[in-house]
């Protein structure tokens, strides 16, 4: 079931947070944090979409407070003799295993340095797709939260009519998995990236909506405007 929230849109806060360098095994990730935060017991953590990076950015810092942000392996760090970079890792294998594995170990790395006890996964687009997968393998996750998430891929390559990702590990096959898991997500009204449908092909697989919340956001796309909506749900 989805629910319709109209929200106005928001300027982001464009406050220098600190660079964090983070080990994930096969890849180097690269993390920002507020200069300010030192402990929480449950860390916000925002994982940047697809692509160019960006957007996950301006959310942890609109909202602030016990948030941080992982980049996505070569992100921006493409460069970088650590890691292992290739085609294959923005195309086929974007969701795979080792980048999960490396996702997830950067995740643990930015739980001890802020002392933290749970986490909260907030994913924006493919982001999602990471924030997903990583929740329903990990038993630390407070609540899960998608924005615009891509959380079956096979239905999104079919609706964009692009080459399937045979290397990648899709949402929707963790279902049973992720009942247990508190999770949120918003989807644009106007987004034509990441459709709806989706987000129904993922909730179809569920057997139970228990710990679901879906949300239609009114009037925001692929990229904006989530700022509004988001600080909200995690109130």
């Amino acid at each position: 079931m989805f629910v319709a929230l109209v929200f106005p849109a928001q300027a982001e806060d464009n406050t220098p947070w600190t660079r964090i360098y983070l080990s994930g095994g096969v890849h180097t990730i690269l993390g920002f944090a507020p200069p300010e935060l030192r402990r929480t017991d449950t860390l916000n953590i925002f994982i940047e979409g697809d692509g160019k990076p960006g957007i996950a950015l301006k959310l942890a810092q609109g909202i602030g407070g016990n948030s941080v942000y992982l980049g996505r392996p070569c992100q921006y760090l493409i460069g970088n003799r650590l890691n292992s970079c290739s085609k294959a890792l923005w195309t086929s294998h974007r969701y795979s295993q080792s980048v999960i594995h490396s996702m997830s170990r950067a995740i643990t790395a930015m739980k001890l340095r802020f002392g933290a006890e749970r986490v909260r996964l907030i994913g924006f687009s493919g982001g999602g797709t990471v924030a997903s997968i990583i929740a329903a393998q990990r038993r630390d996750v407070k609540l899960l939260v998608t924005v615009a998430g891509n959380l079956d891929h096979r239905r999104w390559t079919d609706f964009n009519q692009i080459a399937p990702l045979y290397g990648s590990l899709n949402p929707v096959d963790y279902s049973k998995a992720l009942e247990q898991v508190p999770q949120i997500h918003l989807i644009g009204e106007r987004d034509h990236v990441v459709p709806g449908s989706v987000l129904t092909s993922y909730l179809s697989r569920l057997t139970s909506l228990d710990n679901v919340q879906s949300h239609i956001i009114v009037g925001a796309d692929h990229t904006c405007c989530w700022s509004l909506a988001l600080a909200s749900v995690l109130e």
